[in-house]
């Protein structure tokens, strides 16, 4: 099997707490070989004070740069990093992880109009898969976006990154967009991206979401339309002692198996949290892609 890494949600540690911000990066770059990690996902809220401190995406922008050259990663935007809350404009997102960010990738594969929806490609226990990571509420726009690049890309198992999907407190997808009368515009709820784009869409077998922290962590797994399990899981350790203590996600695919592990680490406090929502493993369909 080969790892996947994810779980990253930085916004307290790139307001104040940047040794935890480059501890995780650090840990990624020292252990990439050992670990066969093959992508990185940052599941959004990079940032804490939207586009009002530089400084906060300089940061951001220095740690995530660690893994260039090293292994291919991706960052879904955050509520909070909207250039003004509840505004859904990302000028600063765009700027600093827009497509020109990653122009000389060749695991990139390019954004939507605006540069807040992109996707990248990346090899893992020899099957090709397609990272795609969405804006919050995944607008109409990005829906129609991210349903061409999934047609654009047939058979190439997909997992999709968005900021805000399951919401642990109701263990379950939420069936009315984030702020809606705040965010304004044509919005999905939770529910309806998945009746839209995932559950139409039998080669999406992984989505992968942050933005609520009380609990930190849940998965469920359903049925789509084709009746391929599809696992649906949220990890955001910000509300933990120092904005997370640096906890991530590493995720583990073995295609042979049909099984996905999930496992919970700080490289901080070097250490595993090994309860039932934070070490799991579940079997899991893909779409084989065409090699």
């Amino acid at each position: 099997g080969c790892p996947w890494h994810c779980g990253y949600c930085s916004q307290v540690y790139s307001e104040k707490l940047p040794k935890y911000f480059r501890d995780q990066t650090k840990w990624i770059v020292d252990n990439a070989k050992k670990e066969n990690v093959v992508f990185v996902t940052h599941v959004g809220d990079i940032v804490q004070f939207f586009g009002k401190r530089p400084a906060e995406w300089k940061l951001a922008n220095e740690c995530m740069s660690m893994l260039d050259g090293v292994v291919p990663w991706g960052v879904a935007i955050g509520n909070h990093d909207y250039d003004v809350a509840m505004k859904p404009a990302g000028k600063t997102f765009a700027k600093h992880f827009g497509p020109q960010r990653f122009a000389k990738c060749d695991w990139y594969g390019g954004a939507s109009p605006n540069g807040l929806n992109s996707y990248q490609f990346f090899t893992g226990g020899g099957v090709r898969m397609m990272a795609l990571h969405l804006e919050v509420n995944v607008p109409d726009h990005a829906m129609t976006w991210a349903q061409d690049m999934i047609k654009k890309h047939p058979n190439l198992p997909t997992i999709i990154t968005t900021h805000i999907h399951l919401n642990p407190k109701m263990k379950g997808r939420p069936t009315a967009a984030w702020q809606a009368k705040k965010m304004k515009g044509k919005l999905n709820s939770a529910q309806a991206v998945w009746e839209k784009l995932i559950s139409p869409n039998p080669q999406v077998f992984l989505v992968l979401s942050g933005h609520y922290a009380n609990p930190p962590e849940y998965y469920q797994v359903n049925a789509n339309k084709a009746g391929k399990k599809v696992i649906e899981s949220i990890a955001d350790y910000q509300t933990r002692a120092n904005g997370g203590d640096g906890w991530l996600r590493l995720i583990r695919f073995d295609p042979g198996k049909g099984e996905i592990s999930f496992k919970t680490y700080s490289p901080s406090l070097k250490k595993f949290e090994t309860d039932a929502d934070s070490q799991f493993t579940l079997p899991y369909d893909i779409v084989r892609s065409r090699l």
